[in-house]
């Protein structure tokens, strides 16, 4: 029986509503703790550039400084859940982004909302989380799953970004880090109480020698790299480019651009990626996505003195994004070995969360020195984005049972 079972649900072409149940579930952790991110992204820079002993090179820090402990914690935090489980190190990683939130809340100095920043960034469960719906899931389906948690960041981003300059304005940005905690504590009790392990979860005995040879493939190297200028492009885009909307529109009224932008992004997102999938398109939908990042960018760097062209860059470039974000961890997934799944995801992670330092490192640099150069700059990481993309070889089609095959071989 169990084998017939197990043949049904691979032959689906479709989400089990077991798999859609914790995927939806695991999705909604992973939207509260990004809603947190989006809340602050647009006012940040704004709100460091006040503090004391800030300048608009560690204003642009304190946007993309979480990405720096990131960096250092989310490679052993996906090893680690995968020697001792997802759902433990998910619920830490929550506790110590609320640890970071507070501090952020409270911050007067720019020195201290950077060590707010850096503790944020320590609590680093996208590995686990982005391993564990891979866990939960069939290989054939697994883009969509990362679809549905693409949409939940979406969904979160939007609202963040509707709402966060509105409540910012009211109550000014420390208010937006303590609704952050609270969020984060209430992910903490959702996860405890209604997200499952995986049915089985395999102890290996993975280890640091494994991440080179994670390095050395040259198929997930290619995709750290694209993730890596991803990033550096977004991040760096949201240390500048709200203090060029504040030159046309009130803090409160950015949502007009926000909202618009993430709407149209995820209704094109979807259907594209569905569609990437069933014709095998996922490379091609990827170099779209370059493409029309690209031409936002281009569009911005010349919009200056132009609020619309300006608006018009921002959702072209968000558009590519979108087309990017969740084809680059499916791809992660078919690519990595079972067994060093949560690894790979760690160590592509990193070089998500690597860039979002940088990102801000250089928007920062930017803010102070020509607002419009970044637009240039990020034009000319084109060159380097596609030339990965077109290194990837076709995505593998492993099939689930090839999956379990190789799990079992560990026990």
């Amino acid at each position: 029986m169990g084998t017939v079972s197990g043949a049904k649900g691979i032959r689906g072409v479709g989400l089990t509503p077991d798999e859609l149940r914790h995927v939806v579930g695991l999705s909604g952790v992973f939207a509260l703790r990004m809603l947190g991110l989006f809340l602050v992204l647009p006012v940040l820079s704004i709100h460091a550039k006040g503090l004391l002993g800030a300048t608009p090179f560690l204003a642009g820090m304190a946007v993309g400084f979480y990405g720096l402990s990131q960096t250092l914690f989310t490679v052993p935090m996906g090893l680690l859940s995968d020697r001792v489980g997802r759902k433990q190190v998910i619920v830490a990683g929550l506790l110590v982004y609320a640890a970071g939130s507070v501090i952020s809340a409270s911050s007067q100095t720019i020195g201290m909302l950077l060590l707010g920043r850096f503790i944020q960034g320590a609590g680093a469960i996208s590995s686990a989380v982005i391993a564990m719906v891979a866990d939960l899931t069939r290989e054939e389906v697994r883009g969509r799953a990362m679809a549905v948690v693409g949409i939940s960041i979406g969904a979160s981003f939007a609202l963040g970004f509707g709402v966060g300059p509105v409540i910012s304005g009211h109550w000014g940005v420390p208010s937006l880090f303590w609704i952050t905690g609270l969020l984060d504590l209430c992910a903490v009790v959702y996860i405890i109480a209604f997200v499952p392990k995986p049915p089985v979860e395999h102890r290996v005995p993975v280890s640091f020698r494994h991440i080179g040879s994670i390095l050395s493939d040259r198929n997930l190297l290619s995709l750290n790299i694209l993730m890596f200028i991803l990033h550096v492009s977004l991040t760096s885009m949201w240390v500048v480019t709200p203090h060029i909307l504040l030159e046309h529109w009130e803090r409160r009224q950015m949502w007009h651009v926000y909202l618009p932008m993430i709407l149209l992004a995820g209704l094109i997102m979807l259907p594209a990626m569905g569609l990437a999938e069933a014709k095998k398109k996922l490379k091609v939908l990827l170099g779209a996505g370059i493409a029309v990042s690209a031409a936002g960018n281009l569009i911005l760097a010349l919009s200056a003195g132009s609020p619309v062209q300006s608006a018009v860059g921002l959702v072209v470039f968000f558009v590519g994004f979108n087309l990017m974000e969740p084809v680059l961890p499916s791809l992660v997934t078919r690519f990595a070995a079972p067994e060093l799944r949560g690894t790979a995801v760690g160590v592509f992670n990193t070089s998500q969360f690597l860039g979002a330092f940088c990102g801000g490192a250089l928007g920062g640099f930017f803010l102070g020195h020509g607002r419009y150069g970044l637009y240039w700059t990020s034009l000319a990481l084109t060159v380097p984005w596609a030339w990965a993309a077109v290194r990837l070889a076709a995505p593998p089609s492993r099939t689930p049972v090839q999956d379990l095959g190789a799990l079992a071989e560990l026990e």
